[in-house]
């Protein structure tokens, strides 16, 4: 194989993952949400945050087209690095929820990238539709994030399961992402409850995005699908 030969194949595998980068990001948000419980499980809890940080990568390639989320994401994921090695450390773990912010913030960024690409005019393809999913699983992932940061810094904000024991801080992102999915599909289990006003208002917020934005993305889907039906000759 020459040199012309390999850089045919690069080329084909890059325009390939261009193509088709919503859907590995629906991929990765998938295997961080699902993965992640089972390694916790399995208290193999270095993993849930090997997990975090590669989907956060994935989130880059998503918002590469534009400079400014591109350097943004950049300067998000390296700060998340920095706090995650450091935290690591007993004399440097008052900066965890530095690494929580930083993945929200890029997550946010995330979030955009993929409300632009799901809600803009044009045909509804399959990249469309994963952008769109994605970006509901972004919101929860979001929030789950922001529930840890509120009982880090607020105590007492949730009742957990008397049978369930959080120690790792890792473990507890893992609680927080499976309440708020059950909080942003409205299943409300109840095993995890909200206690003090931040972490209700939170929770009420989450809820009402979670069914706001299914309304808002089935309309936006019709009608995108009806303009694209109603142009062909």
């Amino acid at each position: 194989m020459n040199q012309n030969d390999s850089s045919g194949i690069l080329h084909s595998l890059f325009t390939f993952l261009e193509d088709n980068r919503f859907a590995f990001l629906f991929g990765s948000l998938l295997l961080t949400i699902g993965g992640s419980e089972v390694l916790a499980e399995l208290n193999i809890y270095g993993g849930i945050r090997i997990l975090f940080t590669l989907n956060l990568l994935v989130l880059l390639s998503v918002g590469k087209r534009k400079r400014g989320f591109l350097l943004a994401g950049l300067v998000l994921f390296f700060m998340h690095l920095v706090f995650w090695s450091l935290s690591t450390i007993p004399d440097f773990k008052f900066l965890a929820p530095g690494e929580q912010g930083s993945s929200a913030a890029l997550l946010i960024i995330g979030t955009i990238a993929c409300f632009q690409s799901a809600f803009k005019s044009g045909p509804v393809d399959n990249e469309r539709i994963f952008a769109a999913i994605s970006l509901y699983l972004t919101i929860g992932l979001i929030f789950a994030l922001f529930f840890s940061l509120l009982d880090g810094s607020l105590p007492g904000s949730f009742s957990h399961p008397s049978s369930i024991i959080i120690t790792p801080r890792d473990s507890l992102i893992t609680h927080y992402t499976y309440f708020s999915f059950v909080t942003l599909t409205t299943l409300g289990y109840g095993d995890i409850v909200p206690l003090s006003g931040p972490a209700r208002g939170l929770a009420v917020l989450e809820a009402i995005i979670g069914q706001i934005y299914l309304a808002l993305v089935i309309a936006r889907l019709v009608s995108l699908y009806g303009q694209s039906d109603s142009s062909r000759p």
